[in-house]
Order: C-alpha cells, then structure tokens, then sequence
C-alpha cells in the first residue's frame, strides 16, 4: 500500500494543475525558481572569492606537471601540450587522495588553480586548434557547483555520475584575451556538503603565427640598413 499512497501524493498536485488550467503558470514557475537559485549560486560564488582572500585558511596543496605530446584516453587524441595539476592533502602522486570542498564544517567552499599555457601564445595572431580541460573529482552526489573557468560562469556543473570526471571543451572559445594571460584561471564552488578533486589536466594543440614573406623581407632590409649606417659611422 506505500507505493499506492505515493503515486497518490504525486497525481494530486498535477489533477490540481491540470483543472485548474495552470500548467503553463506552474512550468514557468519552476523554470524560475531553477534560475534564482542559479543566480543566488553565482552571487553566493563571487562573494566568497572576495572574502576568502581576506581571511585566514589552509592553502590547498598542488603541483603542477607540463608534457608534451599527451595522450588523452577519452578523446583518443595526442595533444601537443599538457599542464596537469595534482592535488593533494599528504604527499603528491597518490591514489585516492586529494583537496575537500564543500559546505561542511571545516571545509573552504571553493578551490581555485591555474594552468601555465604555452611560451609566449598570444590569440590572435596565434591560434589554440583544439583544447580540453578534464577534472578528476570525487563524492560529487549533486550538481549543486559552480564552475568558472578564466573568468567565465557560464560551463556545467562537475559530472555526478560514474567516475565524478568532467571533461570541458575549449575549443570553440571566443573570448578576448581568454589565453593571451600566460595562465588559464579555474574555480570551484561548492554547494554540495563535500566534494574532493584530485587532478585537473589542460591539454591543448596550438600554432605559433609565422611571419609573412613581405615581413621578412622588410625586417631583412630593415637589418642589412641599420648594419650598413653602423659601418657609415665608424668609417
């Protein structure tokens, strides 16, 4: 008989919207509440990275790995450069271990990192032809966080389901000076009790702007003149 009292409870708010003639009022009203809350997230996010500097908390421990030509098993792709970062609480490189976030007593609510991008990139005239940025997390039991990447809200939550990994395209980015900062900023905000990240992996294929014929020409006169108006002087 549970089950029967619970479909019940469940059919009598939609009979009520149904004869009423409220549905579509009932629809945008949940679409609504569902956009507050996101904003209150947000609001409640960019509060905290206010305040967190100006308070006192334990610095999350991390350490930063480049490799070139980095295979990523997703994707089945080889990336030409990779900036992986590994969070720890006792020593780098262990399993099962990591930095906690979350809203539970003793926790901080966000966790924040940067990615060294490649030497000297700058978009334009350079150009990144494919980026992925993979987050390694565990205990994510709900899509309660917020992520920002470089200054952008507006990416998914972390993946909740399977493995707790996320994996976020970069590619078609087209926000100017997204990768001109020599670092990629990321944040996490945590709505959830607690959550924990492990690793977070940038990997990127990019191309340095080669110099037009007519520029070098021009540079190579430009070089040949001022090594003849040296000569000129000395003589």
């Amino acid at each position: 008989m549970g089950w029967l009292t619970h479909c019940k409870s469940m059919l009598f708010p939609l009979a009520l919207i149904l004869h009423t003639g409220s549905l579509e009022k009932y629809i945008y009203s949940r679409r609504l509440d569902y956009t507050v809350n996101r904003i209150k997230l947000i609001l409640a996010a960019a509060l905290t990275l206010v305040i967190l500097p100006l308070t006192a908390s334990a610095v999350p421990l991390m350490t930063e790995t480049i490799e070139n030509n980095y295979y990523f098993t997703w994707d089945k792709h080889t990336y030409m450069y990779a900036s992986i970062i590994d969070f720890y609480q006792d020593q780098p490189d262990v399993w099962n271990d990591g930095v906690w976030i979350g809203t539970g007593d003793g926790l901080d609510q966000s966790l924040s990192w940067a990615h060294t991008l490649p030497p000297g990139l700058q978009v334009p005239p350079d150009a990144v032809t494919k980026a992925t940025i993979k987050i390694d997390g565990e205990y994510v039991d709900m899509r309660g966080n917020l992520v920002e990447i470089q200054g952008t809200w507006d990416w998914n939550p972390l993946e909740h389901m399977w493995t707790d990994n996320t994996v976020y395209s970069l590619t078609a980015v087209d926000q100017a000076g997204f990768w001109n900062g020599g670092f990629l900023g990321v944040n996490i905000f945590a709505g959830e009790t607690d959550l924990r990240i492990d690793e977070a992996v940038l990997m990127m294929d990019y191309a340095y702007a080669v110099p037009e014929p007519a520029g070098m020409v021009l540079m190579g006169l430009g070089l040949a003149g001022a090594i003849i108006y040296r000569r000129i002087r000395r003589a």
